[in-house]
């Protein structure tokens, strides 16, 4: 199966080298695979919102969503186990590339 030239944009452009672009997808990639097997698990939605995902094998992190006006930032807590829905207000949450 080929690959469409489109959804390639937002990694190769005018205004991105091929080596910067190929160095983009292979941090995708990475990102993707560190959540390999996490499965939604419990949700709060509001201004506010907290989504959070477990493995089979107990490790779970949470996903926060603070919105301010159109734009939602989110920032990410993980555990290797123990996980506690009802902490995630307290948990520490940093950037995907610091938490993961």
């Amino acid at each position: 199966m080929g690959v469409d030239n489109k959804s390639l944009e937002p990694f190769f452009n005018d205004d991105v080298s091929e080596t910067d672009g190929i160095l983009r997808l292979l941090r995708v990639k990475s990102a993707l695979n560190a959540l390999e097997g996490y499965q939604i698990s419990d949700q709060e939605v509001g201004s506010t919102s907290f989504y959070g995902y477990l493995n089979k094998d107990g490790a779970w992190y949470i996903q926060k969503g603070v919105q301010a006006g159109a734009v939602i930032a989110y920032t990410y807590a993980k555990g290797s186990s123990s996980y506690d829905f009802s902490n995630r207000a307290a948990e520490s949450y940093a950037s995907f590339d610091t938490t993961f």
